[in-house]
């Protein structure tokens, strides 16, 4: 799993490489390395990568889903498991919130890091009628 210490290369909002001026491709690291492997988790199905087939949260499955109990508290139980997979992140400080309006579930999460500090990104999932968002800002 991705550390706060962690580098990968920078993609951009539709998880494509991006080029430097230089044409080298840029790095992330720390926290926004971590929340850009964890937007990628959040957006894949649960088997879609070969070598690790427990990557994904699956929210694909709740597209077009409609609005229920049942469906809020499995679409939290996934996002709240997916985050807690991170040895980062402190797994009692995880909070996850669904709501829905017009069609779209909006999740918004949040949480502690293990070194005491809080998240200061906001992460928000978008689910709507064909797609599934995941929004980080810092």
């Amino acid at each position: 799993m991705t550390g706060l210490s962690d580098t990968d290369i920078r993609l951009d909002d539709n998880f494509q490489l991006t080029a430097a001026a230089t044409g080298d491709a840029p790095l992330c690291s720390g926290r926004e390395c971590l929340f850009q492997v964890i937007a990628i988790e959040a957006a894949t199905q649960k088997g879609d990568v070969f070598f690790d087939t427990d990557f994904g949260w699956s929210l694909y499955d709740f597209v077009q889903s409609e609005d229920d109990d049942l469906t809020r508290l499995e679409i939290e139980q996934r996002v709240y498991f997916g985050l807690q997979k991170y040895d980062v992140i402190t797994p009692e400080s995880i909070g996850v919130s669904v709501n829905y309006s017009d069609g779209t579930f909006l999740i918004k999460c949040s949480f502690k890091f293990t070194d005491g500090t809080e998240s200061t990104d906001d992460l928000t999932i978008v689910i709507d009628a064909v797609s599934v968002e995941v929004v980080t800002s810092d």
